[in-house]
């Protein structure tokens, strides 16, 4: 009879562990930091961000838009790749695109899950949603004033498909001279990097923070070809002389892949605020342009 008790209780508390990991996946929260660079022009000093990665299934609620507009908007939206999964409606894509839409213009990188399904009338649909797709490019992004920085992407690492070299060629004010964001799925990119990159910042997600994790012990689940990198900020320092510091965030996503379940890896909407290290605090940033 004992034994019997104490499989019920394991049961019981086995549903309610399972129950709140379930729920945990679906408190979604607005994550909102900043992130300080010195060779960020002073013109971009305040450029807020609104990265996004790993939506797999989920529908984006329109209350976490509302809240993001409440919080001061963006001037750009970075999406990381894994919009979408095998049998995601386009309906639900399509949906989601144009919730972010409200926000500011959409830039997105493809991730793994990207590629479940033939990937051409995947693209067809973000370019019909007004998406620049970077597949190892970049472009740039100018204030009124002249001041220039590079956004570029790179197809995705874990298919194999990444060209940075293709996505840092278009050097067109000479080698490294504009701070550079590079978009990349998974981070493992900052181990498949040669170091002489002009790298800025690095923004990936793919890791959803191993989705569930333990206090002490850290992510259960690590998959193939640990990059180490899970969750947070990394700062590299680089070998060649002269190339710029890289930062790494690493987002824990918003959907969940296989299971729809979480533990101490909260989803994730980030706002994040590019500031110059060199820009005076009382600088009038109304002024900004998109």
């Amino acid at each position: 009879m004992t034994f019997i008790w104490i499989a019920a209780a394991v049961a019981i508390f086995g549903l309610l562990a399972l129950g709140h990991m379930v729920r945990a996946s679906y408190r979604y929260r607005l994550d909102v930091q900043e992130a300080a660079f010195e060779r960020l022009p002073q013109a971009f000093d305040g450029t807020a961000l609104l990265f996004i990665s790993d939506v797999h299934r989920r529908v984006i609620p329109n209350r976490l838009i509302d809240a993001f507009a409440q919080a001061g908007g963006a001037d750009l939206v970075l999406i990381g790749g894994d919009l979408r999964e095998k049998k995601v409606p386009d309906a639900r894509i399509r949906e989601n695109l144009r919730r972010l839409s409200r926000i500011a213009p959409m830039y997105m990188v493809h991730g793994n899950h990207d590629y479940d399904e033939d990937i051409r009338p995947f693209e067809v649909l973000l370019e019909e949603e007004r998406v620049r797709l970077l597949a190892n490019e970049s472009v740039v992004l100018e204030q009124k004033d002249g001041s220039r920085i590079r956004l570029a992407g790179v197809d995705d690492p874990r298919t194999d498909h990444e060209r940075p070299d293709l996505a840092l060629a278009d050097m067109e004010d000479g080698r490294g001279q504009l701070f550079t964001i590079l978009l990349s799925h998974d981070p493992i990119i900052a181990k498949r990097l040669k170091g002489d990159e002009y790298i800025d910042l690095v923004l990936s997600g793919h890791t959803h923070g191993g989705q569930v994790a333990l206090p002490v012990i850290g992510p259960l689940w690590r998959g193939e070809g640990d990059s180490g990198y899970w969750r947070g900020w990394f700062d590299f320092d680089r070998p060649a002389r002269g190339v710029p510091k890289m930062r790494l965030f690493v987002s824990c996503g918003f959907g969940t892949s296989r299971l729809p379940i979480r533990l101490l890896t909260e989803p994730q909407l980030h706002r994040i605020t590019l500031r110059s290290s060199g820009a005076h605090p009382d600088q009038d940033r109304s002024k900004r342009g998109r």
